[in-house]
This record gives structure tokens, sequence and C-alpha cells, in this order.
């Protein structure tokens, strides 16, 4: 008998998705901020409900995911 793994969909709003591809640049939260026209808290915030949503507890968790998820890029 084989079972079913379920395996929840993630999806990131365009704004969490605009974020993340910044962070894969290398882009501290200060440098994200700045080319977003937003607060550096305000992209710590972003970056700690992605942690969420993925499970994760690093930009570098985060970003391997993205990717092996096909997530990160359109």
């Amino acid at each position: 008998m084989q079972s079913t793994i379920y395996k929840p969909v993630v999806s990131l709003s365009p704004r969490e998705r605009a974020i993340a591809q910044l962070v894969a640049q290398g882009l501290p939260n200060k440098c994200v901020a700045k080319n977003l026209n937003i607060s550096h808290w305000t992209v710590a915030t972003y970056v700690r409900r992605i942690f969420i949503k993925l499970g994760v507890c690093s930009r570098t968790a985060m970003i391997a995911l993205l990717i092996k998820e096909n997530l990160l890029w359109d």
C-alpha cells in the first residue's frame, strides 16, 4: 500500500516575491527597503512572514526552497 504525502502549495504575494528576489541577490534588508521604497522594518516583517510560510529559519534556506519549488522567478 502506497501512502500519499500531502504537500501544501505555498504561494507568495507579489510583494513577498519581490523581496525574496532581492534577498536572493544578496541584498541586506536596508538595501531591499531602498529598492522598494519601504522601511527596512517592513522588509524584516515580510522576510519573517516568508520564513513562517515556508517553515524555514534562514535566508539561505528560504532562497533554496523557493528555487527548488520554482517560486522565485516568473
